[in-house]
């Protein structure tokens, strides 16, 4: 009988040993780390930029509601195309007369756009625009 506990009690170190090898060899980044340790969750942003082509004879508000129109598909398209993605930012870059520079820039993270998906409650506007696009 004690050398049946003693055969029990190897068997159980050997396993034991095994388990350790296991974990040591994960750890070392051989072996099923995946398993042992699972992937940490990464958050990551999308970066869009949009141009937008100002109309002959629209005016520079006109020009910036179809600006936030479009923004507002950009994010609802980046969160729609990806579940995984956690924050967007889109800007609009205004193009007129051969000059090209950014409008409006929308950055929003989902749980946001989720609460409230509307563009005016996240965009900044960049003032220079006006002059620039006249």
């Amino acid at each position: 009988m004690a050398h049946g506990r003693a055969s029990s009690r190897d068997q159980w170190r050997r396993g034991l040993a095994r388990v350790g090898l296991t974990l040591a060899l994960a750890f070392a980044g051989v072996g099923l780390p995946a398993v042992v340790i699972p992937p940490a969750a990464e958050a990551y942003t999308s970066r869009l930029n949009l141009f937008l082509v100002r109309e002959s004879g629209e005016s520079f508000e006109t020009f910036l509601r179809r600006s936030e129109i479009i923004a507002r598909a950009g994010v609802q398209r980046s969160f729609d195309s990806d579940v995984l993605m956690t924050d967007v930012i889109v800007t609009i870059v205004g193009e007129s007369q051969g000059l090209s520079m950014p409008v409006l820039t929308v950055a929003v993270s989902r749980r946001d756009w989720q609460r409230r998906p509307d563009v005016l409650a996240w965009v900044e506007y960049y003032p220079a625009a006006r002059a620039l696009l006249p």
